[in-house]
């Protein structure tokens, strides 16, 4: 379970080697063995006990902004990298198959992303044929690329097809939704609307689920192959976020034609608009819910949590093999 702490004021201390939860005049004692992370959105006390607990645990404590980006992470020491295994990133994120990898990755993310065009088009039949031509235009555009496989792929080719699958993807999510769900342009932070607002705070969870199997495996966060490096960068998070991402996306899509959000979710604060606490603990207990759920992906049927620890591991063993 994921214990997430988004009350103002509230306390996280330790008694008889438990976490103990504390609001004004309620407590709850909760065993480390069933926690595996702890999310701070609010002003709250931890205490170092707790800290210490967590680390010891291997549970990481991730705290966040009020959009669910991530400010500050406290991991376990037991997560440190192994430097030989680094040393080989290092060289594979500037070799070819490093590239064949991310091709790979972008594959995976358009093809979820049909996927969810599909799952629209059923729903919404009388734009089905509209969806078709945009569906065909991602196609015939990746074919172009697909074709190169044994060929020396570019970077610049694979920035190009997502950008172009992405553009043509949000150009037809946000005008098939209901009000007050639809959008014209898909934006990070600040978003500007209800869905983005949601799909950004999603997108926060499932970074630190990716960045947290990183870090177990070894590998350099900061180092990536698709994503440009930079201060504060953790490149290859996002890389390896890539084909998780329509899976996100599909749970929010069903979520608002399903009804169980609704416009509600967000406030207007300092001109801003924000998600609200009632809607905070809505998404967070959806993406739990999701997260624990199986799922197909790659072949394989598990739950999102393990197939995001499976695809670092798969590029660890890569990275190891390169380096041999």
């Amino acid at each position: 379970m994921q214990i997430v702490l988004d009350t103002y004021g509230l306390q996280l201390s330790v008694r008889n080697k438990c976490f103990l939860i504390e609001v004004g005049d309620d407590s709850r004692l909760i065993h480390p063995s069933k926690v595996s992370s702890i999310l701070v959105t609010m002003p709250c006390r931890l205490s170092s006990p707790a800290l210490v607990l967590a680390a010891q645990s291997e549970i990481p404590v991730i705290i966040c902004d009020y959009s669910g980006t991530p400010e500050a992470r406290i991991w376990s020491p037991h997560f440190i990298n192994i430097s030989s295994l680094r040393r080989n990133q290092y060289a594979y994120t500037k070799s070819e198959n490093a590239l064949r990898y991310a091709f790979n990755l972008i594959t995976a993310k358009i093809d979820g992303q049909l996927n969810n065009l599909g799952y629209i088009a059923d729903r919404r039949p009388a734009m089905a044929g509209e969806i078709a031509q945009v569906i065909a235009q991602i196609k015939n555009q990746f074919s172009h690329y697909d074709k190169k496989k044994n060929k020396k792929i570019l970077k610049k080719d694979i920035v190009f097809v997502e950008a172009f699958a992405a553009k043509c993807y949000w150009s037809v999510v946000g005008q098939r939704l209901p009000e007050p769900f639809m959008f014209s342009l898909r934006t990070k932070r600040p978003a500007k609307d209800v869905f983005n607002n949601c799909l950004n705070y999603f997108y926060g969870m499932l970074k630190n689920q990716v960045e947290t199997a990183v870090l177990s495996i070894g590998l350099d966060p900061a180092l990536g192959i698709i994503h440009r490096d930079g201060y504060k960068l953790p490149s290859l998070v996002f890389d390896l976020m890539e084909p998780f991402r329509p899976i996100i996306d599909r749970m929010l899509l069903t979520a608002v034609i399903e009804n169980k959000i609704d416009g509600k979710i967000t406030e207007t604060k300092d001109d801003e608009m924000r998600l609200s606490k009632i809607g905070r603990k809505k998404l967070i207990e959806l993406f739990n819910e999701k997260l624990e759920s199986r799922i197909s992906f790659g072949g394989n049927v598990s739950s999102l949590k393990n197939h995001i620890l499976s695809a670092a591991k798969l590029l660890s063993d890569e990275i190891k093999q390169y380096g041999n």
